[in-house]
């Protein structure tokens, strides 16, 4: 299978990537270009249609078609600052890159035929206030802030390509991912980001997450919305919400008083 990989370069896609290149065809994608993994990144601006129609059109570097999208780029978080202008500005890109962005990646991959994209979101599209203390199957969509709300439009437009024109012969599925706080490991496996008890259950090992992206590129299912999380002792994320998907998690948090958060792979 061959895979556009948009974001490739962050914290998400550069370890996912270099987990799923050796099971899929993969394509990096990103603003800037450069390399991860090993793999020469193509340089994409999914704000500008023009770059994204021409680099879904053209398929991969061998001239072949791409079969799948994988849309995790998203608005630069780093320039997040709590004065009300740089966080306005901060938003604004969130609506150029999560909105009119998700719109582009959309609109190129069913022009081209390709059959099957992967929207890559955040847990924070649950989270707003006030907080639920679990996630179930009720549980409304209740976006944290705009750059959330982005997201939850971002779904919203996949759905509707997921179930456009079903009489015109061309289907396309669509998946989408809700991440939680992604994790990455460090020696002697103590996490970076997760500090606390309290944030055990809100937290995806990258691993966990390249593991909801392969289940996104096997399934059969025409869309959905899926939470992505690593396992807890304190759980609080209905299975039920990731089962369709086929995903378990396969790492596991445990909070050691004294010591912090290590993790383990699930028993």
């Amino acid at each position: 299978m061959k895979v556009l990989f948009i974001g490739a370069t962050g914290l998400v896609g550069s370890h996912t990537v270099a987990i799923l290149k050796d099971k899929f065809e993969i394509t990096p994608a990103a603003i800037d270009g450069g390399e991860v993994a090993g793999l020469p990144v193509q340089q994409i601006d999914i704000v500008k249609w023009d770059e994204i129609e021409s680099a879904v059109k053209n398929g991969a570097p061998d001239g072949g078609k791409f079969d799948a999208v994988v849309y995790c780029a998203t608005a630069n978080y780093h320039v997040r600052k709590n004065d009300p202008e740089t966080l306005r500005l901060y938003f604004e890109n969130c609506i150029e890159v999560n909105a009119r962005g998700a719109y582009h990646v959309l609109e190129a991959a069913w022009r081209a035929g390709v059959s099957r994209v992967v929207h890559i979101g955040s847990l924070m599209e649950y989270l707003g206030q006030p907080q639920p203390t679990h996630i179930g199957v009720d549980t409304p969509d209740q976006p944290h802030d705009v750059y959330a709300a982005s997201k939850v439009f971002g779904e919203q437009v996949a759905r509707s390509y997921a179930f456009r024109q079903p009489d015109s012969g061309q289907s396309m599925k669509i998946l989408c991912l809700r991440l939680a706080q992604p994790s990455v490991e460090k020696e002697p496996q103590t996490l970076r980001w997760i500090h606390s008890e309290e944030s055990c259950p809100w937290a995806a090992d990258v691993r966990d997450i390249a593991a909801a992206i392969e289940c996104c590129l096997v399934t059969d299912v025409q869309y959905g919305v899926y939470p992505v999380v690593s396992a807890a002792d304190d759980t609080r994320i209905a299975p039920a919400l990731y089962a369709e998907l086929g995903y378990k998690p396969q790492w596991k948090y445990n909070f050691i008083e004294g010591k912090g958060v290590k993790i383990s792979p699930v028993q």
